[in-house]
Protein backbone atom coordinates (compact mmCIF):
# COMPACT_ATOMS: atom_id res chain seq x y z
CA UNK A 1 0.00 0.00 0.00
CA UNK A 2 3.26 2.27 0.52
CA UNK A 3 4.42 1.68 -2.80
CA UNK A 4 1.26 2.70 -4.48
CA UNK A 5 0.64 5.52 -2.15
CA UNK A 6 3.96 6.85 -2.84
CA UNK A 7 3.89 6.49 -6.58
CA UNK A 8 -0.20 8.02 -6.82
CA UNK A 9 1.37 11.46 -4.64
CA UNK A 10 3.90 11.54 -7.58
CA UNK A 11 1.64 11.44 -9.94
CA UNK A 12 -1.03 13.96 -8.96
CA UNK A 13 1.94 16.52 -7.92
CA UNK A 14 2.49 15.63 -11.64
CA UNK A 15 -0.46 16.44 -12.84
CA UNK A 16 -1.37 19.63 -10.92
CA UNK A 17 2.75 21.02 -12.30
CA UNK A 18 1.43 20.15 -15.94
CA UNK A 19 -2.11 21.96 -15.49
CA UNK A 20 -0.89 25.02 -13.55
CA UNK A 21 2.46 25.46 -14.77
CA UNK A 22 2.72 24.06 -18.49
CA UNK A 23 -0.70 24.27 -19.86
CA UNK A 24 0.55 26.79 -22.20
CA UNK A 25 2.53 24.48 -24.36
CA UNK A 26 -0.87 23.09 -25.57
CA UNK A 27 -2.71 24.40 -28.33
CA UNK A 28 -6.12 25.35 -28.75
CA UNK A 29 -7.53 21.95 -27.47
CA UNK A 30 -6.59 22.47 -24.43
CA UNK A 31 -10.00 22.87 -23.33
CA UNK A 32 -11.09 19.80 -24.75
CA UNK A 33 -8.13 18.08 -22.91
CA UNK A 34 -9.10 19.70 -19.48
CA UNK A 35 -12.60 19.46 -20.13
CA UNK A 36 -13.04 15.85 -21.61
CA UNK A 37 -10.09 13.92 -20.32
CA UNK A 38 -10.70 15.34 -16.69
CA UNK A 39 -13.79 14.03 -17.35
CA UNK A 40 -12.63 10.65 -18.65
CA UNK A 41 -10.30 10.52 -15.39
CA UNK A 42 -12.87 11.17 -12.90
CA UNK A 43 -14.69 7.78 -14.47
CA UNK A 44 -11.45 5.99 -13.93
CA UNK A 45 -11.86 7.07 -10.40
CA UNK A 46 -15.20 5.76 -10.08
CA UNK A 47 -14.68 2.59 -11.42
CA UNK A 48 -11.69 2.06 -9.34
CA UNK A 49 -13.94 2.80 -6.44
CA UNK A 50 -16.17 0.40 -7.20
CA UNK A 51 -13.45 -2.46 -7.70
CA UNK A 52 -12.24 -1.45 -4.14
CA UNK A 53 -15.36 -2.04 -2.90
CA UNK A 54 -15.39 -5.46 -4.21
CA UNK A 55 -11.83 -6.59 -2.59
CA UNK A 56 -9.60 -5.63 -5.91
CA UNK A 57 -7.04 -3.33 -5.02
CA UNK A 58 -4.77 -4.34 -7.83
CA UNK A 59 -7.15 -3.53 -10.81
CA UNK A 60 -8.41 -0.33 -8.57
CA UNK A 61 -4.91 0.86 -8.58
CA UNK A 62 -4.27 1.20 -12.29
CA UNK A 63 -7.55 2.48 -12.83
CA UNK A 64 -5.98 5.46 -10.80
CA UNK A 65 -2.75 5.23 -12.24
CA UNK A 66 -4.63 5.31 -15.81
CA UNK A 67 -6.97 8.32 -14.51
CA UNK A 68 -3.44 10.13 -13.74
CA UNK A 69 -2.53 9.76 -17.16
CA UNK A 70 -5.94 10.56 -18.29
CA UNK A 71 -5.84 14.50 -16.42
CA UNK A 72 -2.75 15.65 -18.41
CA UNK A 73 -4.03 13.87 -21.70
CA UNK A 74 -0.16 11.90 -21.88
CA UNK A 75 0.96 10.29 -24.61
CA UNK A 76 2.84 6.73 -23.75
CA UNK A 77 5.31 4.76 -26.32
CA UNK A 78 6.18 1.32 -24.67
CA UNK A 79 9.73 0.21 -26.15
CA UNK A 80 8.80 -3.93 -26.15
CA UNK A 81 10.85 -6.92 -27.30
CA UNK A 82 13.79 -9.59 -26.51
CA UNK A 83 16.48 -8.33 -24.39
CA UNK A 84 19.21 -8.50 -26.82
CA UNK A 85 16.92 -6.24 -29.27
CA UNK A 86 18.50 -3.36 -29.09
CA UNK A 87 15.78 -1.20 -27.10
CA UNK A 88 17.85 0.74 -24.87
CA UNK A 89 20.12 1.52 -27.63
CA UNK A 90 17.59 3.11 -30.05
CA UNK A 91 15.91 5.18 -27.48
CA UNK A 92 19.35 6.33 -26.67
CA UNK A 93 19.62 7.23 -30.51
CA UNK A 94 16.36 9.00 -30.59
CA UNK A 95 16.84 11.17 -27.37
CA UNK A 96 20.34 11.95 -29.42
CA UNK A 97 21.88 10.83 -25.32
CA UNK A 98 22.47 7.89 -23.53
CA UNK A 99 20.30 7.53 -20.75
CA UNK A 100 19.71 3.90 -20.70
CA UNK A 101 22.60 1.66 -20.10
CA UNK A 102 23.30 -0.25 -23.67
CA UNK A 103 23.57 -3.53 -22.00
CA UNK A 104 20.61 -5.56 -21.71
CA UNK A 105 18.67 -5.00 -18.59
CA UNK A 106 17.26 -8.23 -16.76
CA UNK A 107 13.38 -9.55 -17.60
CA UNK A 108 12.67 -8.82 -13.73
CA UNK A 109 13.69 -5.07 -13.95
CA UNK A 110 11.38 -2.27 -14.24
CA UNK A 111 9.71 -0.31 -16.98
CA UNK A 112 11.83 2.97 -17.04
CA UNK A 113 10.07 6.11 -18.38
CA UNK A 114 11.72 8.50 -20.38
CA UNK A 115 9.56 12.13 -20.76
CA UNK A 116 10.05 15.43 -21.54
CA UNK A 117 10.65 18.43 -19.27
CA UNK A 118 13.29 19.25 -16.80
CA UNK A 119 15.99 17.29 -16.21
CA UNK A 120 15.60 14.83 -13.53
CA UNK A 121 15.36 10.90 -12.52
CA UNK A 122 13.42 9.96 -10.19
CA UNK A 123 13.09 6.28 -8.41
CA UNK A 124 9.54 5.30 -6.58
CA UNK A 125 10.69 2.63 -4.07
CA UNK A 126 8.77 0.59 -1.67
CA UNK A 127 10.04 1.37 1.18
CA UNK A 128 12.37 4.62 0.58
CA UNK A 129 10.11 6.90 -0.70
CA UNK A 130 11.17 8.39 -3.87
CA UNK A 131 14.98 9.12 -5.16
CA UNK A 132 15.88 11.85 -7.07
CA UNK A 133 19.14 11.49 -8.95
CA UNK A 134 21.04 13.73 -11.90
CA UNK A 135 20.73 11.83 -14.91
CA UNK A 136 23.54 13.86 -16.35
CA UNK A 137 26.32 12.16 -13.55
CA UNK A 138 24.34 9.18 -11.43
CA UNK A 139 23.00 7.29 -14.31
CA UNK A 140 24.97 4.39 -12.82
CA UNK A 141 23.06 4.73 -9.75
CA UNK A 142 19.71 5.08 -11.09
CA UNK A 143 20.60 1.70 -13.23
CA UNK A 144 21.12 -0.61 -10.13
CA UNK A 145 17.50 0.72 -9.18
CA UNK A 146 16.52 -0.08 -12.80
CA UNK A 147 17.12 -3.86 -12.55
CA UNK A 148 15.91 -4.30 -9.14
CA UNK A 149 12.43 -5.63 -8.87
CA UNK A 150 11.78 -6.64 -5.74
CA UNK A 151 12.01 -3.10 -3.68
CA UNK A 152 11.44 -0.28 -6.95
CA UNK A 153 7.80 0.48 -8.19
CA UNK A 154 8.77 2.38 -10.82
CA UNK A 155 11.94 4.38 -12.64
CA UNK A 156 11.32 7.89 -14.21
CA UNK A 157 13.41 10.31 -16.05
CA UNK A 158 12.70 13.53 -17.97
CA UNK A 159 15.56 15.55 -19.55
CA UNK A 160 14.84 18.48 -22.02
CA UNK A 161 16.43 19.11 -25.44
CA UNK A 162 14.73 15.80 -26.85
CA UNK A 163 11.70 15.41 -29.45
CA UNK A 164 10.05 14.58 -26.17
CA UNK A 165 7.65 17.17 -24.26
CA UNK A 166 6.56 16.94 -20.63
CA UNK A 167 3.02 14.91 -22.13
CA UNK A 168 4.63 12.58 -24.52
CA UNK A 169 7.06 9.31 -22.58
CA UNK A 170 8.75 6.27 -24.08
CA UNK A 171 8.43 3.07 -21.89
CA UNK A 172 11.93 0.76 -21.93
CA UNK A 173 10.04 -2.11 -20.87
CA UNK A 174 11.84 -5.35 -19.03
CA UNK A 175 13.29 -7.36 -21.82
CA UNK A 176 11.22 -10.56 -23.40
CA UNK A 177 13.57 -14.13 -23.55
CA UNK A 178 10.15 -16.32 -22.90
CA UNK A 179 6.51 -17.09 -23.47
CA UNK A 180 6.51 -16.75 -19.73
CA UNK A 181 8.45 -13.27 -19.62
CA UNK A 182 5.72 -12.23 -22.44
CA UNK A 183 3.25 -12.97 -20.63
CA UNK A 184 4.30 -11.15 -17.16
CA UNK A 185 5.11 -8.20 -19.15
CA UNK A 186 1.71 -8.39 -20.82
CA UNK A 187 -0.67 -8.56 -17.61
CA UNK A 188 1.67 -6.69 -14.76
CA UNK A 189 4.07 -4.13 -16.23
CA UNK A 190 3.05 -0.59 -17.40
CA UNK A 191 1.24 -1.93 -20.42
CA UNK A 192 -2.03 -0.91 -19.26
CA UNK A 193 -0.76 2.47 -19.32
CA UNK A 194 1.06 2.45 -23.34
CA UNK A 195 -0.77 4.17 -25.76
CA UNK A 196 1.37 2.70 -28.83
CA UNK A 197 3.37 0.04 -28.74
CA UNK A 198 7.30 -0.40 -30.82
CA UNK A 199 7.78 -4.08 -30.72
CA UNK A 200 11.73 -4.13 -31.38
CA UNK A 201 13.42 -7.65 -32.60
CA UNK A 202 16.89 -8.90 -33.58
CA UNK A 203 16.98 -9.36 -37.49
CA UNK A 204 17.87 -12.99 -36.30
CA UNK A 205 15.11 -13.76 -33.99
CA UNK A 206 12.16 -12.71 -36.57
CA UNK A 207 10.47 -15.34 -35.81
CA UNK A 208 10.66 -17.00 -32.31
CA UNK A 209 7.64 -17.76 -30.76
CA UNK A 210 7.42 -15.07 -28.19
CA UNK A 211 7.08 -12.77 -30.64
CA UNK A 212 3.95 -13.83 -32.23
CA UNK A 213 2.69 -14.74 -28.73
CA UNK A 214 3.27 -11.40 -27.56
CA UNK A 215 1.98 -9.12 -30.47
CA UNK A 216 -1.05 -11.15 -30.85
CA UNK A 217 -1.51 -10.34 -27.16
CA UNK A 218 -1.07 -6.65 -27.85
CA UNK A 219 -3.75 -6.74 -30.63
CA UNK A 220 -5.91 -8.63 -29.16
CA UNK A 221 -6.29 -5.98 -26.67
CA UNK A 222 -6.32 -3.45 -28.91
CA UNK A 223 -2.95 -1.83 -29.19
CA UNK A 224 -1.20 0.02 -31.96
CA UNK A 225 1.74 -2.38 -32.56
CA UNK A 226 4.54 -0.81 -34.60
CA UNK A 227 7.13 -3.92 -35.76
CA UNK A 228 10.64 -2.47 -35.87
CA UNK A 229 12.96 -5.55 -37.43
CA UNK A 230 16.56 -4.56 -36.03
CA UNK A 231 20.16 -5.17 -36.75
CA UNK A 232 20.04 -5.49 -40.68
CA UNK A 233 23.51 -4.88 -41.34
CA UNK A 234 23.38 -8.88 -40.36
CA UNK A 235 21.83 -9.27 -43.48
CA UNK A 236 23.17 -11.43 -46.24
CA UNK A 237 22.31 -10.61 -49.94
CA UNK A 238 23.91 -13.18 -51.85
CA UNK A 239 21.91 -16.12 -49.55
CA UNK A 240 18.29 -13.91 -49.92
CA UNK A 241 17.54 -10.52 -51.46
CA UNK A 242 16.22 -8.12 -48.62
CA UNK A 243 12.52 -7.56 -50.41
CA UNK A 244 12.37 -11.88 -49.96
CA UNK A 245 13.31 -11.57 -46.46
CA UNK A 246 10.70 -8.65 -46.01
CA UNK A 247 7.89 -10.65 -47.68
CA UNK A 248 8.63 -13.69 -44.96
CA UNK A 249 8.49 -11.29 -42.17
CA UNK A 250 5.16 -10.14 -43.06
CA UNK A 251 3.88 -13.53 -43.67
CA UNK A 252 5.16 -15.12 -41.09
CA UNK A 253 2.95 -12.58 -38.39
CA UNK A 254 0.03 -13.05 -40.70
CA UNK A 255 -0.19 -16.67 -40.47
CA UNK A 256 -0.99 -15.65 -37.02
CA UNK A 257 -2.88 -13.41 -38.09
CA UNK A 258 -1.13 -10.57 -36.42
CA UNK A 259 -1.40 -7.44 -38.14
CA UNK A 260 0.76 -4.42 -37.31
CA UNK A 261 0.08 -1.06 -37.72
CA UNK A 262 3.77 -0.87 -39.56
CA UNK A 263 6.78 -2.49 -40.07
CA UNK A 264 10.42 -0.95 -40.08
CA UNK A 265 13.53 -2.30 -40.70
CA UNK A 266 16.66 -0.30 -39.08
CA UNK A 267 20.02 -0.19 -38.30
CA UNK A 268 21.93 1.38 -35.80
CA UNK A 269 25.63 0.06 -36.02
CA UNK A 270 25.42 1.09 -40.35
CA UNK A 271 23.11 4.30 -40.35
CA UNK A 272 23.73 4.54 -44.50
CA UNK A 273 22.18 0.93 -44.85
CA UNK A 274 20.46 1.06 -48.12
CA UNK A 275 17.18 -0.31 -46.47
CA UNK A 276 17.45 1.79 -43.32
CA UNK A 277 14.16 2.58 -42.36
CA UNK A 278 15.27 5.03 -39.38
CA UNK A 279 14.45 8.33 -40.35
CA UNK A 280 10.95 6.71 -41.36
CA UNK A 281 10.75 5.28 -37.84
CA UNK A 282 11.56 8.85 -36.23
CA UNK A 283 9.30 10.72 -38.44
CA UNK A 284 6.20 8.01 -37.18
CA UNK A 285 6.91 8.97 -33.31
CA UNK A 286 6.89 12.37 -34.23
CA UNK A 287 3.59 11.87 -35.89
CA UNK A 288 2.57 9.97 -33.25
CA UNK A 289 2.90 12.66 -30.55
CA UNK A 290 1.69 15.43 -33.11
CA UNK A 291 -1.25 13.25 -33.06
CA UNK A 292 -0.89 13.12 -29.03
CA UNK A 293 -5.13 13.90 -27.83
CA UNK A 294 -6.42 11.81 -30.29
CA UNK A 295 -4.56 8.34 -29.45
CA UNK A 296 -4.88 8.97 -25.73
CA UNK A 297 -8.43 9.58 -25.82
CA UNK A 298 -8.77 5.90 -27.98
CA UNK A 299 -6.46 4.30 -25.95
CA UNK A 300 -7.43 5.29 -22.32
CA UNK A 301 -10.65 3.74 -23.20
CA UNK A 302 -9.47 0.74 -24.57
CA UNK A 303 -7.31 0.61 -21.53
CA UNK A 304 -10.41 0.80 -19.35
CA UNK A 305 -12.25 -2.09 -20.98
CA UNK A 306 -9.64 -4.12 -20.82
CA UNK A 307 -9.01 -3.22 -16.74
CA UNK A 308 -12.87 -3.82 -16.45
CA UNK A 309 -12.09 -7.60 -17.47
CA UNK A 310 -9.28 -8.05 -15.79
CA UNK A 311 -11.55 -6.87 -12.89
CA UNK A 312 -14.12 -9.58 -13.92
CA UNK A 313 -11.34 -12.09 -13.48
CA UNK A 314 -10.83 -11.64 -10.01
CA UNK A 315 -14.46 -11.53 -9.24
CA UNK A 316 -14.40 -15.11 -11.39
CA UNK A 317 -11.46 -16.04 -8.93
CA UNK A 318 -13.61 -14.80 -5.87
CA UNK A 319 -16.44 -17.51 -6.33
CA UNK A 320 -14.04 -20.27 -7.49
CA UNK A 321 -14.70 -22.63 -4.06
CA UNK A 322 -18.55 -22.02 -4.49
CA UNK A 323 -17.92 -23.29 -7.69
CA UNK A 324 -15.61 -25.85 -7.70
CA UNK A 325 -18.30 -27.84 -5.27
CA UNK A 326 -20.56 -27.29 -7.31
CA UNK A 327 -18.78 -28.56 -10.07
CA UNK A 328 -17.58 -31.10 -8.35
CA UNK A 329 -21.20 -32.59 -7.86
CA UNK A 330 -21.70 -32.71 -11.68
CA UNK A 331 -18.70 -34.78 -11.77
CA UNK A 332 -20.47 -37.06 -9.58
CA UNK A 333 -23.11 -37.61 -11.99
CA UNK A 334 -22.57 -39.48 -15.23
CA UNK A 335 -25.56 -39.52 -17.92
CA UNK A 336 -23.43 -41.80 -21.19
CA UNK A 337 -22.85 -39.75 -24.09
CA UNK A 338 -23.47 -36.42 -22.62
CA UNK A 339 -20.84 -33.94 -21.22
CA UNK A 340 -21.80 -33.55 -17.54
CA UNK A 341 -19.73 -30.25 -17.34
CA UNK A 342 -21.01 -28.58 -20.21
CA UNK A 343 -24.48 -26.55 -19.88
CA UNK A 344 -25.55 -26.46 -23.44
CA UNK A 345 -24.95 -29.87 -24.04
CA UNK A 346 -26.85 -31.19 -20.85
CA UNK A 347 -29.76 -28.37 -21.30
CA UNK A 348 -29.70 -29.59 -25.27
CA UNK A 349 -30.02 -33.23 -24.18
CA UNK A 350 -32.49 -32.95 -21.44
CA UNK A 351 -34.70 -31.23 -24.19
CA UNK A 352 -33.74 -33.89 -26.88
CA UNK A 353 -35.13 -36.47 -24.15
CA UNK A 354 -38.15 -35.02 -23.49
CA UNK A 355 -38.99 -34.42 -26.87
CA UNK A 356 -37.82 -38.35 -28.01
CA UNK A 357 -35.72 -36.70 -30.92
CA UNK A 358 -32.31 -37.37 -29.25
CA UNK A 359 -31.19 -39.94 -31.34
CA UNK A 360 -32.56 -38.29 -34.16
CA UNK A 361 -30.43 -35.58 -34.53
CA UNK A 362 -27.11 -37.27 -33.24
CA UNK A 363 -27.42 -39.93 -36.26
CA UNK A 364 -28.43 -37.71 -38.93
CA UNK A 365 -25.77 -35.26 -38.01
CA UNK A 366 -23.03 -37.53 -37.26
CA UNK A 367 -24.01 -39.14 -40.66
CA UNK A 368 -23.83 -35.77 -42.28
CA UNK A 369 -19.97 -35.49 -41.27
CA UNK A 370 -18.63 -38.76 -42.44
CA UNK A 371 -20.56 -38.56 -45.74
CA UNK A 372 -19.12 -35.06 -46.24
CA UNK A 373 -15.73 -35.91 -44.99
CA UNK A 374 -15.70 -38.60 -47.28
CA UNK A 375 -16.80 -36.70 -50.19
CA UNK A 376 -13.76 -34.43 -49.67
CA UNK A 377 -11.44 -37.16 -49.72
CA UNK A 378 -13.15 -38.47 -53.04
CA UNK A 379 -12.64 -35.23 -54.93
CA UNK A 380 -9.38 -34.70 -53.37
CA UNK A 381 -8.71 -37.87 -54.79
CA UNK A 382 -9.52 -37.22 -58.26
CA UNK A 383 -7.16 -36.06 -60.61
CA UNK A 384 -8.52 -34.56 -63.74
CA UNK A 385 -5.37 -33.15 -65.62
CA UNK A 386 -2.58 -34.66 -67.24
CA UNK A 387 0.57 -33.73 -69.87
CA UNK A 388 -1.80 -33.95 -72.58
CA UNK A 389 -4.81 -31.80 -70.88
CA UNK A 390 -2.04 -29.32 -70.12
CA UNK A 391 -1.44 -29.13 -73.88
CA UNK A 392 -4.66 -28.33 -74.92
CA UNK A 393 -5.18 -25.66 -72.29
CA UNK A 394 -1.95 -24.16 -73.65
CA UNK A 395 -3.20 -24.12 -77.27
CA UNK A 396 -6.58 -23.29 -76.05
CA UNK A 397 -5.42 -20.32 -73.67
CA UNK A 398 -3.15 -19.01 -76.94
CA UNK A 399 -6.18 -18.95 -78.61
CA UNK A 400 -7.63 -16.65 -76.62
CA UNK A 401 -5.05 -14.19 -76.30
CA UNK A 402 -5.46 -10.56 -78.04
CA UNK A 403 -4.23 -10.32 -81.43
CA UNK A 404 -4.46 -14.03 -82.28
CA UNK A 405 -4.71 -14.36 -86.24
CA UNK A 406 -4.71 -17.19 -88.19
CA UNK A 407 -4.24 -16.47 -92.48
CA UNK A 408 -4.63 -13.76 -93.97
CA UNK A 409 -7.49 -13.64 -96.25
CA UNK A 410 -10.47 -14.20 -94.39
CA UNK A 411 -8.78 -13.92 -91.43
CA UNK A 412 -11.52 -13.68 -89.11
CA UNK A 413 -13.59 -16.78 -90.18
CA UNK A 414 -10.30 -18.53 -90.07
CA UNK A 415 -9.71 -17.46 -86.14
CA UNK A 416 -13.15 -18.25 -85.18
CA UNK A 417 -13.12 -21.58 -86.52
CA UNK A 418 -9.96 -22.20 -85.19
CA UNK A 419 -10.78 -20.89 -81.91
CA UNK A 420 -13.73 -22.86 -81.90
CA UNK A 421 -11.50 -26.17 -82.92
CA UNK A 422 -8.75 -25.29 -79.84
CA UNK A 423 -11.86 -24.96 -77.45
CA UNK A 424 -13.51 -28.24 -78.68
CA UNK A 425 -10.29 -30.28 -78.60
CA UNK A 426 -9.63 -28.89 -74.52
CA UNK A 427 -13.42 -30.37 -73.81
CA UNK A 428 -12.76 -33.47 -75.42
CA UNK A 429 -10.05 -34.10 -73.51
CA UNK A 430 -10.98 -32.44 -70.09
CA UNK A 431 -14.45 -34.20 -70.50
CA UNK A 432 -12.58 -38.00 -70.79
CA UNK A 433 -10.52 -36.95 -67.61
CA UNK A 434 -13.33 -36.33 -65.83
CA UNK A 435 -15.87 -38.87 -66.84
CA UNK A 436 -12.96 -41.48 -66.15
CA UNK A 437 -11.34 -40.02 -63.03
CA UNK A 438 -14.17 -38.40 -61.06
CA UNK A 439 -17.59 -38.80 -62.54
CA UNK A 440 -17.98 -42.55 -62.45
CA UNK A 441 -16.13 -43.01 -58.93
CA UNK A 442 -18.30 -40.42 -57.64
CA UNK A 443 -21.84 -41.90 -58.90
CA UNK A 444 -20.59 -45.28 -57.53
CA UNK A 445 -20.00 -43.57 -54.10
CA UNK A 446 -23.74 -41.98 -53.59
CA UNK A 447 -25.68 -44.64 -55.44
CA UNK A 448 -24.15 -46.74 -52.28
CA UNK A 449 -25.05 -44.71 -49.53
CA UNK A 450 -28.45 -45.82 -48.57
CA UNK A 451 -27.09 -48.96 -48.06
CA UNK A 452 -24.59 -47.65 -45.22
CA UNK A 453 -27.01 -46.62 -43.32
CA UNK A 454 -29.50 -49.78 -43.90
CA UNK A 455 -31.74 -47.47 -46.57
CA UNK A 456 -33.00 -47.84 -50.07
CA UNK A 457 -34.59 -45.93 -51.93
CA UNK A 458 -34.50 -47.13 -56.20
CA UNK A 459 -36.03 -43.16 -56.55
CA UNK A 460 -32.59 -42.06 -54.85
CA UNK A 461 -30.56 -44.13 -56.74
CA UNK A 462 -32.04 -43.66 -60.17
CA UNK A 463 -31.48 -39.63 -59.45
CA UNK A 464 -28.10 -40.27 -58.65
CA UNK A 465 -27.18 -42.08 -62.18
CA UNK A 466 -29.06 -39.81 -64.05
CA UNK A 467 -27.36 -36.53 -62.69
CA UNK A 468 -25.41 -35.13 -65.64
CA UNK A 469 -22.79 -32.25 -64.74
CA UNK A 470 -22.13 -30.34 -68.32
CA UNK A 471 -18.46 -29.30 -69.27
CA UNK A 472 -19.05 -25.92 -71.21
CA UNK A 473 -17.18 -24.07 -73.43
CA UNK A 474 -18.27 -21.14 -71.09
CA UNK A 475 -16.93 -23.08 -67.88
CA UNK A 476 -13.56 -23.09 -69.61
CA UNK A 477 -13.68 -19.03 -70.21
CA UNK A 478 -14.42 -17.61 -67.75
CA UNK A 479 -11.46 -19.62 -65.49
CA UNK A 480 -9.46 -17.37 -67.70
CA UNK A 481 -7.76 -14.65 -66.29
CA UNK A 482 -6.52 -11.54 -67.81
CA UNK A 483 -3.17 -10.74 -68.83
CA UNK A 484 -2.33 -14.67 -68.10
CA UNK A 485 0.13 -15.46 -70.75
CA UNK A 486 2.77 -17.47 -69.29
CA UNK A 487 3.90 -21.19 -69.12
CA UNK A 488 3.33 -21.09 -65.72
CA UNK A 489 0.15 -19.65 -65.97
CA UNK A 490 -0.93 -22.84 -68.27
CA UNK A 491 -0.90 -24.99 -65.16
CA UNK A 492 -2.92 -22.52 -63.02
CA UNK A 493 -5.42 -22.47 -65.48
CA UNK A 494 -5.50 -26.04 -65.05
CA UNK A 495 -5.43 -26.21 -62.04
CA UNK A 496 -8.09 -23.38 -61.83
CA UNK A 497 -10.38 -25.54 -64.14
CA UNK A 498 -9.85 -28.37 -61.72
CA UNK A 499 -10.92 -27.14 -58.63
CA UNK A 500 -13.97 -25.72 -60.88
CA UNK A 501 -15.45 -28.49 -61.87
CA UNK A 502 -14.77 -30.57 -58.37
CA UNK A 503 -16.33 -27.77 -56.60
CA UNK A 504 -19.77 -28.40 -58.79
CA UNK A 505 -19.30 -31.96 -58.12
CA UNK A 506 -19.40 -31.18 -54.35
CA UNK A 507 -22.35 -28.76 -54.58
CA UNK A 508 -24.10 -31.76 -56.19
CA UNK A 509 -22.83 -34.16 -53.81
CA UNK A 510 -23.84 -32.22 -51.06
CA UNK A 511 -27.42 -31.94 -52.30
CA UNK A 512 -27.64 -35.94 -52.18
CA UNK A 513 -26.33 -36.06 -48.52
CA UNK A 514 -28.58 -34.12 -47.62
CA UNK A 515 -31.39 -36.54 -49.38
CA UNK A 516 -29.98 -39.49 -47.46
CA UNK A 517 -29.75 -37.49 -44.07
CA UNK A 518 -33.47 -36.78 -44.23
CA UNK A 519 -34.33 -40.47 -44.99
CA UNK A 520 -32.01 -40.67 -41.60
CA UNK A 521 -34.02 -38.36 -40.16
CA UNK A 522 -37.34 -40.16 -40.97
CA UNK A 523 -35.98 -43.46 -40.48
CA UNK A 524 -35.08 -42.48 -36.77
CA UNK A 525 -38.06 -40.39 -36.38
CA UNK A 526 -40.42 -43.49 -36.37
CA UNK A 527 -38.17 -46.05 -34.58
CA UNK A 528 -37.02 -43.92 -31.73
CA UNK A 529 -37.71 -44.65 -28.62
CA UNK A 530 -38.13 -42.49 -25.45
CA UNK A 531 -35.07 -42.13 -23.48
CA UNK A 532 -36.82 -41.03 -19.69
CA UNK A 533 -34.66 -43.17 -17.81
CA UNK A 534 -31.82 -40.60 -17.87
CA UNK A 535 -34.20 -37.61 -17.96
CA UNK A 536 -34.04 -37.45 -13.67
CA UNK A 537 -30.38 -37.38 -13.72
CA UNK A 538 -30.14 -34.55 -16.33
CA UNK A 539 -32.83 -32.80 -14.37
CA UNK A 540 -30.26 -32.91 -11.80
CA UNK A 541 -27.20 -31.59 -13.74
CA UNK A 542 -29.77 -28.58 -15.45
CA UNK A 543 -30.29 -27.39 -11.68
CA UNK A 544 -26.54 -27.71 -10.68
CA UNK A 545 -25.96 -25.71 -14.46
CA UNK A 546 -28.76 -22.91 -13.12
CA UNK A 547 -27.06 -22.39 -9.42
CA UNK A 548 -23.12 -22.07 -11.66
CA UNK A 549 -25.03 -19.74 -14.18
CA UNK A 550 -26.14 -17.75 -11.06
CA UNK A 551 -22.41 -16.80 -10.37
CA UNK A 552 -21.55 -16.06 -14.30
CA UNK A 553 -24.23 -13.75 -13.64
CA UNK A 554 -23.05 -11.49 -10.85
CA UNK A 555 -19.94 -11.43 -12.88
CA UNK A 556 -22.03 -10.26 -15.84
CA UNK A 557 -24.16 -7.91 -13.65
CA UNK A 558 -20.59 -6.40 -12.21
CA UNK A 559 -19.73 -5.72 -16.20
CA UNK A 560 -22.68 -4.57 -16.67
CA UNK A 561 -22.65 -1.89 -13.43
CA UNK A 562 -18.93 -1.07 -15.04
CA UNK A 563 -19.79 -0.75 -18.37
CA UNK A 564 -22.83 2.05 -17.63
CA UNK A 565 -20.17 4.03 -15.74
CA UNK A 566 -18.06 4.33 -18.32
CA UNK A 567 -20.74 4.70 -20.70
CA UNK A 568 -22.07 7.75 -18.80
CA UNK A 569 -18.41 9.56 -18.37
CA UNK A 570 -18.27 8.74 -22.12
CA UNK A 571 -21.25 11.17 -22.79
CA UNK A 572 -21.02 13.50 -20.12
CA UNK A 573 -17.54 13.95 -22.10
Amino acid sequence: MLKRRLFEQAQVERVGTMEKGGIEVLDSQVLIRETDFSRLAHTWEELAEVMKSQGDETTAHKLIQLAAKTKCAELNIAFCGHFSAGKSTMINTLLGVNLLPSNPIPTSANVVKIRGGEKAARVFTMNSGVLTFDPDTEMEKLKQFAVDGDTVESVEVSYPGTFLDEYASLLDTPGIDSTDAAHKIATESALHLADVVIYMMDYNHVQAEENFNFTKTLKDRGKPVYLVVNMIDKHIDFELDFDSYKESVEEAFATWNIHPDGIFYTSLAEPDHLENMYAEFKGMLSQLIADREKLVGTSVRSAAEHLIDEHIQVVRTSQADQRQQWEAQLDGLEVEGVDSRNRAAVQKALEQEEATAAALEQRAENARLQMEKELSVLLDNARLTYFSTNEAARSYLESRKPGFKVGLLFAGKKTEEERARREEALLVEFREKVAGNLDFHFKEWLGKQPQVFDLRSEEYHASVHATKIEITGEFLSKHIKEGAASSEYVLNYCADISSGMKLEYRRVGLSFIAQVVEMIKEKVRVESAAQGERLGVLRELAALHQKLAGLAAREEETKDRLLAIMRGGEQVA
